[in-house]
């Protein structure tokens, strides 16, 4: 399984993402383009648009002439696209560095549920393990497979 890491810098701190499988540019929509490192809603939208206009994309190096995808964009995304397949990319943050706002953005998310898992990073410098959860007040079995859709520990080896 292919994984990669984005360090995406933050006005407050430093979030990592692992990215595991691939996007099929020809069938994502611009809501799941999104999701691919340096890629916003605009230039989702314009990847859709030059979809359109060709009928498919030939090779991912084509994403190159859309406006907004630099060399160094392209470089972020490359491994994480392809023009064949199903939409297989799974993207997780990793628990050591996801911010609180980020942690309420998870589906069923409250607020003492998010200060505990942080309450409970702090207290233990880190998570080595997703099951550590289970440590934390209020975290069960059921919890803990519902986060590891969204969280991971970057370079656990579940």
């Amino acid at each position: 399984m292919l994984a990669f890491l984005l360090v995406a810098v933050t006005a407050h701190a430093r979030v990592v993402r692992v990215y595991e499988g691939k996007l099929n540019v020809n069938s994502a929509s611009a809501a799941d383009l999104t999701r691919l490192p340096g890629i916003g809603e605009v230039i989702g939208f314009r990847i859709v648009k030059e979809r359109e206009r060709r009928g498919a994309f030939r090779e991912t190096k084509e994403l190159k002439e859309i406006k907004g995808i630099s060399e160094r964009v392209y470089e972020g995304i490359r491994k994480h696209v392809a023009i064949h397949g199903e939409n297989s990319l799974k993207v997780y943050t990793d628990l050591n560095t996801v911010t609180k706002p980020l942690l309420l953005g998870i589906p069923g998310m409250s607020e003492g549920e998010a200060r505990s898992i942080l309450n409970f990073r702090k207290a233990r410098g880190g998570f080595e393990k997703m099951e550590e959860l289970l440590q934390v007040p209020g975290i069960g079995k059921k919890r803990l497979i519902e986060l590891s859709e969204w969280l991971t520990v970057a370079g656990d080896t579940q």
